[in-house]
């Protein structure tokens, strides 16, 4: 009778080549596991490099939810100085003024709304993101949150106060044609400083 090879071997030395085989098992595992979340540790910066290098263009959709109720939303955001993107959406009862820009690394958020005669911007700072979604917060204001979800062509902004809903924008990628007067004003309007 022939015996196996794991027959042969003391018991003690079968575990012992069992426990290496797991470790090594358990290190490849482990390994790919480390692997994973190191690769995913930039992906807020690639969200955010992602987010300025295509947010430059003509939107058009909605605001589906806001305090006055659903209306057309259309916005040019245009490339200001470097790391500054800003647009203006105007609005039948407010101006919409969007700064996205940039300062020690980080992105930043300059928004004014005008209505109610409002001319006081709120500054928000990039709180925590997701594959395709920022979330802004207001240091000064802690009512106020708002999240940017662009996959193209789709850019969904939700503004929230006190954690509720508050504005629901949908826009999709529009390619609007201006004339040269008109790209000229748009700009004028979107980059001047507030």
């Amino acid at each position: 009778m022939q015996l196996s090879i794991i027959e042969k071997q003391p018991l003690s030395r079968v575990f012992m080549s069992l426990s290496r085989v797991l470790t090594i098992c358990l290190l490849v595992l482990c390994s790919g596991f480390a692997y994973a979340t190191d690769s995913s540790t930039p992906l807020p910066e690639n969200v955010i490099a992602r987010f300025v290098a295509t947010i430059a263009g003509s939107w058009d959709g909605r605001a589906n939810e806001t305090p006055v109720g659903p209306m057309d939303y259309a916005i040019n955001f245009h490339l200001c100085d470097k790391g500054v993107i800003a647009g203006v959406a105007e609005l039948r009862v407010s101006d919409h003024h969007w700064r996205f820009w940039q300062s020690d690394g980080e992105l930043r958020l300059t928004f004014l709304s005008t209505f109610r005669g409002n001319q006081q911007p709120t500054q928000l700072v990039v709180s925590r993101t997701t594959e395709n979604t920022i979330w802004f917060h207001a240091p000064e204001l802690a009512l106020l949150t708002l999240s940017a979800t662009l996959v193209e062509p789709y850019l969904h902004i939700r503004v929230f106060h006190h954690h509720e809903p508050h504005v629901y924008i949908q826009l999709t990628r529009a390619n609007r044609q201006m004339t040269d007067v008109e790209y000229s004003e748009s700009v004028e309007k979107s980059c001047k400083k507030s």
